[in-house]
């Protein structure tokens, strides 16, 4: 107005006294306000309507959160991933941490309609003068603005907040807008939503936090990453002195709107103890990816790979699969999802596992030569349940013990590494088949080595005879006191190979493979075409895979198995016959309720009854025994060992030990498979005395000492195997009685 122009041709006015300086910015101030109230009039009545349409609120869109891994009890977290955040309810919140969010951000909290149309008007004012001044928002307009940054919205930030933040207060009530905003809000240290700050400041869930503590957290929220992201300066780890005067403002806060008396207020002092920002990224390593990097890592990934296959029985749609902003599918579902998933890893078994097959001071293969590495798996018989896994040292490493298909953090693919030859512990399946056709563990076989088979086409004439491997390569010492007449039994504890050759000849190499699908070998390979092609045998049968895909030999172990499957071929033999689903997961939870609870449903082995059951694991009895492996409490244990050789030098290049402890309703017993090898290619192994490595003695070791640690620890109570029952009426197999 001070600039007007006025024509020469209208009269002039009087004169009058020029207005004083701060009168005419007063004048300057109001104009530009009554402009500023224009303009904001102007764009609520115009985009008002699109705003109000076309905002998202909370129910329209799904927030991000931390899925958690769990070991079986349920409470113990394996491995976090995802966004660092867990939603909780407001009932998970103490009220009195309410109360201090509420007092230091927003104390007219319970009485406003959710806008602050000061603050309006100051950024509207910012937005045209640029005078970088902006009020105070309300809880519901912070809501609202970190809504808008999540979908990228800037433009008109304010009128966006504005809008949302009344939709906000017409649909919800207070509690459930704290309990949104509580749910969002940044804390700083990577920590999303008050239950992620509860445990990188407190190392505690939400709904332990005390008063005390719930106000520190409040006072972070102004201004949680502080300068160049370097902390917030009312975190007491950066500025100690901040940080107590911030604690003392919202305590007067709190008394101010009567949420706390004066008394309350004094007794309530600064917290002891608040975690360190190096501990709080300890903590989070410790859970999060990085997790990753240990050997529980693949067992993440097993998991995964079996929530990522879960589907809807009705459908077959696969429950947790989603599609990207790039048409792609994706699983983040999973990841970022916020379940809680429960694994079958017993917590103290694992520690036992990764320390007795990994390099721990304790381990049988501390200080053994760097090329070896060990596999070992626990099943739990009757379920299926894995108990323990060690695969290697690091989740993102490979996997010896098996193989997974984990498309939530991996690509889906089958990993490496999982198979290895079993050698003569896979003669159970043979056993097993042996006494289905009729044949006593006591019938005898020709155990003489190196022997003739002229059926399958292995003779000593054409030089690739069949040999048994390790320390009973040459002649066996058997009862008889002839290499050709040996029992079963006795074929059995002696890993001998020649006998189990036979009996997949007398029996048919089809049944064979047909009891180990049925056992729990799901997998098996092959080589196709100069290739090692894996087989999955849950969709292919003995007639299909002979003599196309695996000869006589499949009866001796020459064609690699998983540990983990071989874990869990004992356990259906500790089971008396009644297979379960080898599995890792045990529960998925998704918004504190359970949607998915692990289904056991056994099944015997088609024509392996009881008393069969309890020939054989008197007849694996002896192989502990053999090799001097007996627990220290005294508990019976059946097993087999088994070698394989690789090069013309027949060396030694993988040692197995598996086994099992008896089963009956006073305890579910354990079955356990452990396999030594080299980490790199096949070749020779010996132990750090030179000596080479067959199944009874470093596996045998391992096994023993796991067995040992895992069944004292758990305090799972001895029970006796099931006496020998003596089915059977064939005699002679391949036996010449001398």
């Amino acid at each position: 107005m001070d600039d007007l122009q006025v024509s020469p041709e209208e009269p002039q006015p009087e004169a009058t006294p020029a207005p004083a300086p701060a009168k005419r910015r007063g004048r300057k101030v109001l104009i530009r306000s009554l402009i500023v109230l224009v303009l904001v009039a102007g764009l609520c009545t115009f985009g008002g309507m699109y705003y109000y349409d076309s905002v998202a609120l909370p129910d329209e869109i799904s927030l991000n959160q931390a899925t958690t891994v769990y070991y079986a009890d349920g409470t113990t977290p394996m491995a976090r991933i995802g966004d660092n955040r867990t939603v909780v309810g407001i009932d998970q919140i103490p009220v009195d941490v309410q109360h201090a969010v509420v007092a230091a951000e927003d104390p007219s909290f319970y009485s406003n309609d959710g806008v602050d149309f000061g603050d309006l008007a100051g950024a509207a004012w910012n937005h045209v003068f640029g005078d970088g001044e902006e009020g105070a928002a309300t809880i519901s307009q912070q809501y609202a603005r970190l809504w808008a940054d999540l979908e990228g919205v800037s433009y008109s930030r304010k009128l966006r907040e504005s809008v949302i933040a009344q939709k906000l207060n017409d649909q919800y009530s207070k509690d459930q807008i704290l309990e949104m905003y509580l749910n969002l809000v940044y804390f700083g240290r990577d920590a999303y939503g008050i239950d992620a700050a509860a445990q990188a400041f407190f190392a505690k869930p939400a709904r332990d936090l005390t008063r005390a503590e719930g106000i520190v957290l409040a006072g972070l929220i102004k201004r949680p990453a502080g300068v160049d992201g370097k902390g917030s300066p009312f975190d007491p780890k950066v500025d100690a002195t901040q940080a107590h005067q911030r604690f003392d403002y919202i305590k007067g806060q709190l008394v101010a709107l009567q949420f706390l008396t004066a008394g309350q207020a004094a007794a309530t002092t600064y917290p002891d103890t608040v975690l360190t920002p190096t501990q709080t990224r300890t903590r989070a390593l410790a859970l999060g990816n990085a997790a990753m990097d240990k050997p529980d890592g693949l067992i993440v990934h097993h998991v995964l790979g079996e929530v990522a296959a879960l589907a809807d029985p009705r459908t077959g749609q696969l429950l947790y699969e989603g599609t990207g902003l790039d048409g792609k599918k994706n699983f983040d579902l999973v990841r970022n999802g916020g379940l809680k998933i429960v694994t079958t890893i017993d917590p103290v078994m694992q520690q036992v596992a990764v320390r007795e097959a990994g390099r721990s001071t304790e381990s049988n293969l501390n200080q053994q030569p760097v090329n070896l590495q060990g596999a070992l798996v626990a099943v739990e018989p009757g379920s299926g349940a894995v108990k323990a896994y060690y695969g290697g040292d690091r989740g993102s490493g490979n996997d010896y013990a098996g193989f997974y298909n984990d498309p939530v953090l991996g690509d889906g693919q089958d990993s490496c590494c999982g198979g290895h030859p079993a050698g003569a512990s896979f003669n159970v399946y043979a056993l097993a088949s042996a006494l289905m056709s009729g044949y006593t563990v006591d019938s005898h076989w020709n155990g003489e080595s190196p022997q003739s088979f002229p059926n399958s086409g292995r003779s000593t004439a054409a030089g690739n005879p069949v040999r048994n491997v390790g320390e009973a390569a040459a002649a066996p010492h058997c009862a008889s006191g002839s290499a050709k007449w040996c029992t079963l039994e006795e074929s059995a504890a002696l890993s001998l190979s020649t006998p189990f050759f036979g009996v997949a000849e007398a029996v048919g190499v089809p049944k064979v493979i047909d009891v180990a699908r049925a056992a729990g070998i799901d997998s098996m390979w092959a080589t196709v075409d100069g290739k090692q092609q894996r087989v999955d045998l849950t969709k292919t049968d003995g007639n299909s895979a002979f003599p196309k895909l695996f000869n006589t030999e499949v009866a001796i172990g020459q064609y690699p198995v998983t540990v983990l499957d071989q874990a869990g071929g004992m356990a259906t033999f500790a089971a008396r016959g009644q297979a379960a689903r080898t599995h890792f997961l045990k529960e998925v939870w998704a918004g504190g309720k359970k949607t998915y609870s692990e289904a056991i449903r056994p099944a015997r082995i088609p024509g392996f009854t009881e008393q069969m059951s309890a020939d054989l694991s008197a007849a694996l009895q002896g192989t502990p025994q053999h090799y001097n492996l007996g627990q220290k409490d005294g508990r019976q244990t059946a097993g087999l060992a088994g070698t394989w050789p690789v090069g013309p030098a027949d060396d030694t290049a993988h040692a197995w030990m598996t086994g099992y402890t008896a089963f009956s309703q006073q305890s579910p017993g354990l079955a356990v498979a452990v396999w030594v090898g080299n980490r790199a290619e096949e070749g020779k192994i010996v132990d750090k005395e030179g000596r080479t490595i067959v199944g009874g003695s470093l596996p045998g070791q391992i096994w023993r000492d796991f067995l040992d640690g895992a069944l004292t620890a758990t305090k799972a109570p001895a029970v006796p195997f099931a006496p020998k029952s003596n089915v059977g009426t064939k005699q002679v197999g391949t036996g010449i009685q001398p």
